[in-house]
């Protein structure tokens, strides 16, 4: 299983939400770059970076940032957070990002993504975050009556290999991922699943291994790191 560490970007320092509210945040470093390069050094293989900013307001606002992680580090980076245009995503892929994450568009302009993936579809994730199982855009801010496993079905129809799934109740409360729902969408969907939104023990991580059969392959950590609940490079060997 490939653990993504994760970076939230607001006003160009690393936070933490707990379960996206924009009241409650904390932040943990004004220096997204070194966290970066302490994720790289301990072994982290991908890193999951989201501009919270571009989330709510769907202009990316931490690009410069996210250029120089990218092309001074070089690491791989799947990257998401108010990407709603192709000229956006053209310019995340010409400054080397592996992966972008998509949300609101899924739900908001399904012919619109319909297009980006007929040309960019290997670069493409979709980002499905629920709230009681409804799909929730615009940074959160509005929850659906869009349901998370009909979402995925359709996502796939059209040719997405893999969504992030964050169960919002479950993000940054360190209480465990929702394993019955994650397992469901990856069943039912038959995509590439990666898991977020609630691991706080390396238990956690054991727990989703579990999934791997059913298409679980990868799951995303912020908080618990941050918290030092374990280290990074606990929750890679524990992993593999």
């Amino acid at each position: 299983m490939l653990i993504l560490p994760a970076i939230d970007l607001k006003d160009g320092c690393c936070v933490r939400l707990t379960q996206g509210e924009k009241e409650k945040i904390k932040v943990y470093d004004q220096d997204p770059f070194a966290v970066a390069a302490g994720f790289i050094a301990a072994g982290a293989e991908m890193i999951h970076i989201v501009d919270l900013d571009g989330a709510f307001s769907g202009v990316t606002k931490n690009l410069e940032v996210v250029r120089r992680i990218s092309l001074e580090l070089k690491p791989k980076i799947e990257f998401g957070g108010g990407v709603r245009d192709e000229k956006t995503l053209e310019y995340l892929l010409e400054i080397g990002i592996s992966r972008v994450v998509l949300g609101t568009i899924a739900v908001e302009s399904p012919e619109l993504l319909k297009l980006l993936v007929t040309k960019y579809a290997k670069y493409l994730a979709i980002g499905i975050d629920a709230r009681d199982g409804r799909v929730a855009t615009r940074g959160w801010e509005k929850t659906t009556t869009v349901d998370a496993t009909t979402l995925a079905k359709q996502v796939a129809e059209i040719g997405i290999e893999r969504v992030i799934y964050t169960d919002i109740a479950q993000d940054g409360m360190l209480s465990g991922p929702n394993i019955k729902m994650t397992q469901k969408l990856a069943q039912e969907s038959k995509l590439k699943i990666t898991a977020s939104g609630g691991i706080g023990k390396l238990a956690d991580i054991t727990q989703l291994k579990t999934l791997e059969l059913d298409g679980v392959d990868s799951c995303i950590i912020g908080k618990a790191i941050y918290e030092q609940k374990f280290t990074l490079d606990e929750a890679i060997r524990i992993a593999k």
